[in-house]
């Protein structure tokens, strides 16, 4: 039996599972998310995060997306790890976490979960690029905020199903993207920025994604399509994204939204089938 919590912030879904004395390696880890992870066939989710110890801070926290694959972060995994950590007495209600993308600061206060992000560095960034696929004329932005991120923002709407074409082949450019990046299809309005996701490693559009909301926020302000405080909406809910600039070189993100406990999850061996 593997005990987890089925946890969501704004829809993107995760498994969490406590490694706090790793016994459980990295290739087993890896073989969890992917079958733990089926919809349907298993318990299902976006992705299984893993709480490990660490030296330098409240603990780690690991992010294995729903194909098996390791992710250096997730914003809104990171939020629900923050909350699991601290409801479990693992980590007080303001913390330092470790994740691959960078040191995490978290605030907890009961659903809501506020973020401060790891440093994001400007030198390399790429902006509204002029990119052809299929028969649409786009443009695109990249950027790293813990993972790769596309950013495009759209000139009219798009179905799941144009978003998810063009995701899916953007991600797989390794002409634009050699690591692959996720895919974000975003709109400005009046109310904010609205952020459609197509996420490597899910495959699939998720219903938000915290660092893709993060990146397009990024690409907004620098633009001048929003400025440093973005509501951003996402198919699954609503967060709040502050940007704090280090001159022209770098930038400081935060987020904030809610997070949802599910439930706990007791996972039998014929989940792994």
């Amino acid at each position: 039996m593997i005990r987890c919590a089925k946890m969501n912030g704004n829809g993107n879904d995760f498994l969490v599972i406590d490694n706090g004395r790793k016994r459980i390696d990295d290739e087993t880890l890896s073989r969890m998310a992917r079958l733990l992870c089926r919809r349907r066939e298993s318990v299902g989710a976006d992705g299984l995060l893993v709480f490990e110890p660490s030296t330098t801070a409240s603990f780690r926290m690991r992010v294995f997306n729903s194909d098996g694959s390791e992710g250096a972060m997730c914003g809104n995994g990171a939020r629900c790890m923050a909350r699991y950590a601290c409801e479990q007495n693992l980590a007080p209600p303001k913390m330092t976490f470790e994740t691959d993308g960078g040191a995490v600061t978290a605030l907890v206060e009961g659903r809501r979960v506020s973020l401060t992000l790891a440093s994001v560095p400007l030198e390399d960034i790429v902006i509204d690029e002029p990119l052809v696929v299929g028969d649409e004329a786009l443009r695109y932005s990249f950027l790293t905020v813990g993972v790769p991120h596309g950013v495009v923002f759209l000139n009219r709407p798009l179905s799941e199903g144009e978003m998810t074409f063009l995701g899916s082949t953007m991600r797989h450019d390794r002409a634009l993207f050699p690591e692959g990046a996720n895919i974000n299809f975003v709109t400005a309005d009046d109310e904010g920025l609205f952020v459609a996701t197509y996420e490597r490693g899910v495959e699939a559009l998720t219903l938000s994604c915290g660092t893709g909301s993060t990146a397009s926020a990024i690409v907004a302000c620098l633009t001048g399509r929003s400025g440093p405080e973005a509501t951003v909406r996402n198919p699954g809910g609503v967060q709040e994204i502050s940007l704090l600039f280090e001159g022209r070189s770098s930038v400081v993100p935060s987020l904030a939204g809610l997070t949802t406990l599910v439930g706990w999850v007791e996972a039998s061996d014929e989940a792994f089938l």
